[in-house]
């Protein structure tokens, strides 16, 4: 009997991924009219964006009419951010509610469609539990530490709520366990029971292509979490993270899409600045691209667009120290088929660490074909000529000595040392390499 039932609910995942059916989401709002029209909203992750509209009319219906919705959550709402959560499953032609008031959340019955019915059963329940909990932290704040009585109590009185609260769910989801908010719950349990293996299991039990789990708030947890159980053992550990996830949502455009997005704004709102450029010089205009990036990426992204492969490299000065004559990077460029920027520090042990390599380099290409600038983003001239004679350093290397202070750092947004750019004759950027190596492999595809 397991096994049948087993059958069917693999059938049924495979059958509701990706099917499409006609849905009316219809409903009353009681008099007086709380607004003129009610907005329908898709879910993506935590993101919602209206796709539909209805005018209310003068009985206080509206109706969406017939639409072909895939299955996840949605939202309603009027003026704006007045909204309640529904969720949609192929086997419901018909979600139908009625609102007697404002804000709608707390005026909300569910006329027609089980799984909503379960939904907003659910959103009471934690309502209720959740205004229980806060109580017992409020208790908690105000006991005193060594009240060990009272704190136990607390504890116990907490993990009841919780394990009433898991019960509800669970008397819940039994009702219709293939359903879409059944779906949703399970596939939310699995990812907190995975998080603690890190993002191995986290990717083995969350399915970043599947746009069902896309439609729901999970899909943008999943995301966050696999980011915050990265272990930070390499620089590059998070443009990696980032990659496989993009990876992991290849097999759906709409989850990859979301996914580029989440990626890029997390990381150029909160750094680190590198991994975001590479996001956007990869995946936003670069070959990665599954899709174009849409207005509202491009506005997210615009200081990374700066800097991306194919667009003109900002000029700078070239000090020497000691000398008072100073040369442009744009005099120098249109001498060389490449021209590379090397940003490091006489203090950067990683800096040094490529330094051989870059010193063989440079011997063994054209200096008509390849010249390589240091960009030395020192404070004293003693350490700067120390690190030419200590390095045997053989292309020329230039500071203003005033450390990261320097107009060429911030122009090309440097933001740890070493940093590589690669220039053309032109005075296009045409290559980011994160090392010597990269570089390398770079000019020899490139060589003629």
């Amino acid at each position: 009997m397991n096994n049948v039932r087993c059958i069917i609910l693999l059938f049924a995942i495979a059958y509701f991924h990706g099917s499409v059916r006609a849905q009316e989401i219809t409903g009353l709002f009681e008099r007086p009219l709380p607004a003129k029209t009610v907005v329908l909203y898709n879910t993506r992750g935590n993101a919602h964006l209206a796709i539909d509209s209805a005018i209310i009319g003068d009985d206080g219906r509206f109706s969406f009419g017939d639409r072909e919705l895939l299955p996840g959550f949605y939202q309603v709402g009027i003026n704006g951010d007045d909204r309640v959560d529904l969720v949609v499953d192929t086997s419901e032609a018909v979600i139908e509610f009625a609102f007697h008031g404002t804000p709608l959340q707390r005026n909300l019955n569910v006329i027609r469609s089980g799984e909503n019915q379960r939904l907003w059963a659910f959103k009471l329940k934690s309502r209720e539990g959740q205004a229980l909990l806060a109580k017992v932290k409020e208790q908690r704040d105000g006991a005193s530490p060594i009240d060990t009585a009272l704190l136990y109590a607390l504890d116990r009185r907490e993990l009841t709520i919780r394990a009433g609260m898991a019960r509800a769910l669970d008397s819940l989801i039994v009702i219709a366990p293939d359903g879409q908010f059944a779906y949703a719950v399970q596939a939310d349990r699995r990812l907190d029971d995975a998080i603690s293996g890190g993002p191995p299991m986290i990717r083995k039990a969350f399915d970043f292509a599947n746009p069902r789990l896309l439609r729901s708030s999970a899909y943008a947890k999943a995301i966050v979490v696999y980011l915050q159980t990265t272990p930070f053992t390499t620089e590059d550990a998070f443009q990696r993270a980032s990659d496989t996830l993009l990876m992991a949502a290849t097999r759906d455009t709409s989850c990859w899409a979301y996914m580029r997005a989440q990626l890029v704004d997390m990381f150029v709102t909160y750094g680190p600045d590198e991994v975001a450029q590479h996001l956007v010089d990869h995946y936003v205009v670069g070959s990665g691209a599954l899709v174009p990036p849409d207005h509202a990426l491009l506005q997210v992204a615009a200081e990374q667009l700066r800097l991306v492969n194919g667009a003109p490299a900002p000029d700078m000065i070239l000090v020497t120290p000691g000398a008072k004559d100073t040369l442009l990077l744009s005099e120098v460029m249109p001498k060389h088929d490449f021209t590379a920027l090397f940003f490091y520090s006489s203090t950067c042990d990683h800096c040094h660490a490529q330094m051989p390599g870059l010193r063989q380099l440079v011997a063994d290409m054209k200096p008509s074909f390849f010249h390589l600038i240091g960009i030395a983003l020192d404070v004293t001239e003693e350490e700067f000529r120390t690190t030419l004679t200590e390095e045997n350093i053989n292309w020329p290397c230039y500071s203003e000595l005033k450390a990261w202070g320097i107009q060429g750092a911030k122009d090309f947004n440097v933001k740890a040392t070493p940093s590589l750019f690669v220039l053309d004759r032109t005075g296009m950027i045409r290559a980011k390499p994160m090392d010597h190596e990269e570089l390398r492999a770079f000019l020899l595809a490139n060589t003629k």
